[in-house]
Order: C-alpha cells, then sequence, then structure tokens
C-alpha cells in the first residue's frame, strides 16, 4: 500500500512526541498541554540531570542505548522525536 510505511512512521512519531510531553511535563512538575513541542528544552529549564534521566527514560521506553547527550544534540521534543525514530529506524 502506497503510503503505509510513511504514514506508520508518522503514527510512531506523534505517539513518541506525546510520550516525551508527558516524560518531560513530569521532570519539570508541569502539565503537558503547557509544553510546546517545538520550544528548546532550555526555555523549560530543563538541567543536565533531568537531561541524563530523561535519556535514562527513553533507554527504558524504546529499548535502545542512546548517548546521554542525547537530550542536548536534540533539543526540542520534535527534535529529538525525528532522532529517534531514526535511530530506532537504524537499529531495526
Amino acid at each position: 500500500m502506497p503510503g503505509t510505511t510513511g504514514q506508520r512512521t508518522e503514527s510512531r512519531q506523534a505517539a513518541l512526541q506525546d510520550w516525551l510531553t508527558t516524560e518531560i511535563a513530569q521532570l519539570l512538575g508541569t502539565e503537558p498541554q503547557d509544553i510546546d513541542r517545538s520550544a528548546a528544552f532550555g526555555e523549560y529549564g530543563l538541567e543536565s540531570i533531568s537531561g541524563l534521566t530523561l535519556a535514562a527514560a527513553i533507554e527504558d521506553h524504546l529499548g535502545i542505548e542512546v548517548d546521554p547527550t542525547v537530550v542536548w544534540d536534540h533539543p526540542s521534543i520534535d527534535a529529538l522525536a525525528t532522532h529517534l525514530i531514526e535511530a530506532q529506524a537504524a537499529t531495526s
């Protein structure tokens, strides 16, 4: 079916963005609807320890190894989700 792979990727990316939004909101003590997915994590005050905690949660959630600096290398939910989907595809 044409477009099926692309649609699945978009669906997985949307689900990952939702999960990341919830995780980051919990780390920051705020509500998911208060998080702008395109905003840099630094704008929310995400610190090094929180970034490491998020990287570990990503590993657990996706079952892939991620570099602890992944949060700073891809500093927004949109950028991070795109990177992680690509990384998952590369390991599949």
